[in-house]
């Protein structure tokens, strides 16, 4: 589930599923957007300009198209990122009322465990009334 959805390899396939230049003015525009949607929040309306300028050119496309694809990358990464993070959350929900039913189940095996070991300890030790009566000459220490 979490390991498919890598946005980062996403966004680098949406842009190469549609560039028509060099090798080059590709992964400068993939850098470019990584650098957007990994980066600093301060920073991010220049590396806005810088992935806009770098998928214009890759895709040979006027700079305010490439403006708008960018924002849909970034809202597409965003959202990926807010999905498995949900996702995350769900399996590590699962995860601890798997591990605090287990503790609970161990917790009662253990409880039983020790009342069954009273229990034989108990019917184990000779009373020593019963032992007086069936056995009267014995020696006392």
């Amino acid at each position: 589930m979490i390991a498919e959805a890598n946005p980062l390899d996403a966004i680098e396939r949406q842009v190469r599923s549609t560039g028509t230049d060099p090798e080059a003015l590709n992964n400068a525009a993939i850098n470019s957007i990584r650098a957007l949607v990994t980066g600093d929040e301060n920073e991010a309306e220049a590396a806005r300009d810088n992935a806009a300028q770098a998928l214009a050119s890759a895709r040979n496309i006027p700079v305010e198209e490439a403006r708008a694809q960018v924002v849909q990358i970034e809202e597409q990464y965003t959202r990926a990122v807010e999905r498995s993070k949900e996702e995350a959350i769900e399996v590590a929900d699962a995860a601890a009322s798997a591990v605090s039913t287990g503790a609970l189940v161990a917790f009662l095996a253990l409880v039983l465990g020790a009342v069954a070991g009273w229990f034989g300890g108990r019917s184990g030790v000779a009373h020593p009334v019963i032992v007086d009566r069936l056995l009267p000459g014995r020696l006392r220490l």
